[in-house]
């Protein structure tokens, strides 16, 4: 049966061809119309409307210049003004060129839109308004103003030129409106008539045709004049091809209109708009076409400039006072034929390309291409398919058979069908009663089928049949039973895995098809395969699936009215998690993509192909040429970069101010039949790895950028998901501050390392602080040690010696003993005279930190010693020491010495200090034998003199080098830095600031 109702769907499309309704729609009300009032974020006022060359709508408004994408509004304001007191603009003009072209008020003349701003034209003297622009095809600027006697002027190689009563103008009169005819010729509508200008002329000529207050001129298709006046709209004699003003022509007579304006449509219709607060359209003028008017509550709020513009895409925009307006055709309209319906609506198809649509008290019929007809009044229960081309309808207890229309049979039942029913193959008639009971009807009777479904189960709520008539029901939207001779197949919503709610369900020729909450399953013979929403959101909600005859599958679904091929969708089964192409359509008035309100099928194609659905309003029918696919890519442009101080055009490379990093780009894609449908992806370079979805949104928004050279890009994707893959870029460079350069970064790494230094210099000096305190606290305990030994031991020593010298005088007479006794007696005196010197030793250095005093004491010590010479040197200024590393470097001095007079048999020692700003040097050096390499490397065993000097060092931070010289002899050299062992002083300062800071 199906591939019946499809060859007889291509009959009837064919048959139907002369007489389908064409996909235009016949009224204004059919158009989608969208608006643009200050609340909504739009102008307060549009004098004129025009369509640049890019695809831009600019809009002449109080507010100054309006540039709109279909989504945003962007103003300009005209040179020389700010936005407060700019003039107000009252006509426009798109150049061929791209530029686009203002008349000013408030004698402001004219100013041209390039390269991002408002340049003056330089007019001179001019008329208070500028009421008119127009472009000839010598690419010269006419310019109509309110000024008497001279009301035009024109543009041409850089200069304004006056066109007045010499070229054939009255003298006082007033231009209305003008245009340029497609073979150059300029018409002007002035007083109560008509005037042209053939190209090359210099004088205009009267054409004779009366023009009765405020004009409007509009161009055909064909190039033809037609004029709007008082009195309603007629097309122009062709004056030039031999026609005269007496020869009829197409006359729309419309009383009440006042300073009308009228635009052609790319589809042959005439569209005006009226001072008098009224839109009209004439469908077909030329053949005499319907006029339709529409006035929105509170009217479309224009005033006496109110305006209409047709683009290049077929969206009629009209402006006024209170904002803008923009009238959309789909090709999806609600059926004016059958009213509104609360109650309910049914639909079923005969498989011959005519569909029925019941409400809750009539039933009509929709031939192909015809309009709905009612064919019979009644209570109606419910309506469904029936064998060979008929229908069926219910009623109270009833069935009526109808075929094309008309009633061919009647039955009676016992009970009354709740929703719809089904025909099976075998002609048996089964429905559902208000019991929930599942009846059929069969050789001439009805009964109940108590045992077709497991006992137990959901109840069954709706009725459906599959291609070949047989039943299916659904069972309280969790699952589905279909009948197979007087037995039944059940699929639980858990067998089929599509969700918790059932939503639709469908045969066709690739398998069942059915709808729930989580996935789109498919049953095909024992197998079930199914689509899952999470991976495909656009299935989401679908309440019906319609095959079309070319070959496309049609749902409504959340996502609006979805299409897509048919052979897509039956591969999707076998790779469920792959992309499945297809367009979603949602924002389009009339399109509830809500969940069913009503029961039954849903949508159906009719025999000429439009597609018929039940929503919200109503029954709506889609145009075979409404929704269909738009292989254009959009264009896309960036609009702007935004700082947090200053807004940027998007032209040419910007070089924002340095410190910058939050920012906004502003973007957008010209797609005006659907600008709220465009979807976008953009990426910054850099910043971004890969490209961000950003859906419908127009800004990107970037913070914490780093300085240097970016390059932005965004893509965009119309309403059918064609994308524009070259899209458009803008490259912007944040020039770096000086803590972001090089020199900076160089600057702070010196820095550290400076502090690194000062940080590791400071630590030596807290370790040397706690080493001198430590050797302070030695010093003490020796001197506490040498006082102890010279005033107990020595000075009993030196007692006990005494009384040994008063025994030597008793033993005078044993001359032996007495000299043993005196050898003794030396001996002991030898002892207390080195035991003093080794206290003497254990005391600090009596000069304190005077190292030059200390060094004089050593000399002259060493001198009296006798046969050899001992010698100073001094170079730069003497420094005050600290007492104990003065102590330090004096025991060094001391023990070099020592060891040159007792062990080098030296006879020459040169002692020599230096001082300098950052160290200090001692050095003493002798001309003797030198030291044995090993005894310099190891030391002596049981000598600890060359040991103790070097470790002396160490404790000054500094170091004892101790060397034998080329010549013979020994080198003490004692290296020592000036912040240690110096007084005071920067160095000492910077490494006792710890102490000072923490103390």
């Amino acid at each position: 049966m199906f591939r019946q109702y499809l060859a007889g769907l291509s009959l009837a499309l064919l048959l139907a061809t002369a007489g389908m309704a064409a996909p235009s729609p016949r009224t204004i009300d059919q158009f989608q119309h969208t608006r643009w009032t200050p609340r909504e974020g739009g102008p307060w006022g549009v004098n004129d409307i025009t369509q640049s060359r890019d695809g831009f709508i600019w809009l002449a408004s109080p507010q100054g210049l309006i540039r709109f994408d279909g989504v945003a509004f962007d103003t300009f304001t005209p040179p020389g003004h700010e936005p407060a007191t700019a003039p107000t603009l009252a006509s426009i003009l798109a150049t061929r060129s791209g530029e686009i072209w203002v008349g000013l008020g408030g004698f402001g003349g004219v100013a041209a839109f390039r390269d991002g701003r408002m340049v003056d034209m330089v007019m001179p003297d001019p008329a208070y308004q500028v009421t008119s622009l127009a472009e000839d095809l010598d690419g010269s600027i006419w310019a109509a103003s309110t000024r008497l006697g001279a009301p035009l002027r024109r543009y041409s190689r850089g200069r304004w030129e006056v066109i007045d009563a010499a070229w054939g103008l009255p003298a006082n009169d007033i231009i209305g409106e003008m245009i340029v005819a497609p073979d150059g010729a300029l018409w002007v509508a002035i007083n109560r008539t008509l005037l042209v200008l053939p190209r090359g002329a210099k004088r205009f000529v009267e054409t004779g045709v009366e023009a009765i207050g405020g004009v409007g001129l509009a161009i055909d298709p064909r190039g033809r004049v037609w004029v709007a006046d008082g009195r309603g709209v007629k097309r122009v004699p062709d004056i030039q091809r031999g026609e005269s003003s007496a020869s009829k022509q197409p006359n729309y007579v419309l009383e009440g209109i006042r300073r009308p304006r009228i635009r052609f449509a790319p589809d042959g219709s005439l569209w005006g708009s009226t001072w008098s607060d009224w839109l009209f359209r004439i469908r077909d003028p030329e053949k005499g076409g319907e006029v339709s008017r529409y006035r929105s509550a509170g009217g479309l709020r224009s005033d006496d400039f109110g305006q209409v513009f047709v683009d290049r895409d077929g969206v009629t925009w009209v402006g006024g006072l209170g904002g803008l307006d923009s009238f959309v055709s789909t090709g999806l309209v609600k059926d004016e034929t059958i009213p509104f319906s609360s109650d309910s609506y049914q639909m079923a198809t005969d498989g011959q390309g005519r569909i029925y649509a019941l409400t809750a008290d009539t039933a009509y019929l929709i031939r192909p291409g015809a309009s709905p007809t009612a064919i019979l009044k009644s209570g109606f229960r419910g309506v469904c398919p029936g064998q060979k081309g008929s229908v069926w309808v219910g009623e109270e207890r009833l069935f009526r058979r109808i075929v094309d229309g008309m009633v061919v049979q009647t039955i009676r039942t016992a009970t009354t069908a709740v929703g719809n029913c089904a025909e099976d193959p075998e002609g048996r008639l089964w429905w559902i009663d208000d019991a929930s009971a599942i009846n059929v009807y069969e050789g001439g009777r009805s009964r109940k089928l108590a045992t077709l479904l497991p006992s137990g189960g959901d109840q069954p709520w709706e009725t459906f049949s599959d291609i070949n008539g047989r039943p299916i029901f659904l069972l309280e939207n969790r699952a589905i039973a279909r009948v197979r001779g007087l037995t039944a197949d059940v699929w639980s919503n858990q067998r089929l895995g599509v969700g918790a709610i059932l939503d639709a369900v469908q045969d066709s020729p690739s398998g069942l098809f059915v709808a729930g909450s989580s996935a789109l399953a498919r049953i095909r013979g024992d197998r079930i395969q199914r689509l899952e929403v999470r991976r495909h959101p656009w299935l989401r909600g679908v309440r019906a699936i319609t095959w079309s005859p070319d070959g496309h599958v049609q749902m409504l679904s959340r996502a609006g009215l979805v299409r897509l091929k048919a052979a897509d969708l039956d591969r999707a089964f076998d790779h469920p998690d792959r992309p499945i192409a297809h367009a979603a359509r949602s924002q389009l008035d009339g399109l509830s993509p809500g969940a069913r309100r009503y029961g039954g099928l849903q949508a159906a194609y009719g025999g000429d192909g439009r597609y018929w659905f039940i929503a919200g309003p109503g029954l709506m029918r889609l145009q075979p040429g409404g929704l269909v696919h738009n292989p254009s890519p959009p264009p896309v442009i960036i609009r702007s970069l935004s700082t947090e101080t200053r807004t940027y055009p998007a032209t040419g490379v910007i070089t924002l101010p340095k410190g910058v990093t939050n920012l906004t780009i502003a973007y957008s894609a010209l797609n005006l039949r659907a600008p709220a449908m465009a979807k976008f992806r953009y990426k910054l370079e850099g910043v971004d790895r890969d490209w961000v979805d950003p859906g419908q949104r127009r800004e990107a928004f970037y913070a914490n950028l780093p300085p240097g050279k970016h390059r932005f890009q965004v893509i965009a994707a119309n309403e059918d998901g064609v994308w524009n893959n070259t899209g458009a870029t803008l490259t912007f460079t944040i020039p770096k501050t000086f803590v972001q350069t090089n020199l900076f970064l160089a600057l702070c790494a010196l820095a550290l390392a400076i502090l690194a230094w000062l940080a590791f210099r400071l630590r030596l000096r807290a370790v040397g602080r706690q080493i001198r305190a430590r050797m302070n606290a030695r010093l003490a305990e020796r001197e506490r040690i040498a006082r102890e030994l010279h005033d107990t031991l020595l000075q009993g020593v030196q007692g006990l010696i005494l009384q040994f010298h008063l025994v030597a005088e008793d033993l005078s007479g044993k001359q032996a003993d007495r000299a043993s006794l005196d050898r003794v007696l030396d001996d002991a005196d030898s002892f207390v005279g080195e035991a003093r010197d080794r206290v003497r030793e254990l005391r600090m250095s009596p000069t304190g930190g005077d190292l030059e005093a200390a060094l004089d004491k050593l000399q002259q010590a060493a001198s009296t010693l006798g046969g050899r010479t001992i010698r100073r040197e001094t170079i730069g200024r003497p420094r005050v020491l600290d007492s104990t590393a003065c102590d330090e470097i004096s025991q060094i001095v001391r023990e070099a010495l020592s060891n040159a007079t007792r062990h080098a048999d030296a006879s020459e020692i040169a002692i020599r200090s230096v001082y300098g700003p950052l160290t200090l040097q001692v050095s003493v050096a002798d001309n003797g034998v030198g030291i044995p390499a090993d005894i310099l490397r190891e030391g002596r065993e049981g000598h600890f003199g060359l040991d103790g000097m070097r470790e002396r060092g160490r404790r000054l931070e500094g170091r004892v080098k101790i060397e034998n010289g080329p010549n013979g002899g020994t080198r003490v050299t004692v290296k020592a830095p000036g912040g240690v062992v110096y007084e005071s002083g920067l160095l000492r300062w910077l490494r006792a600031w710890p102490e000072r800071h923490h103390g």
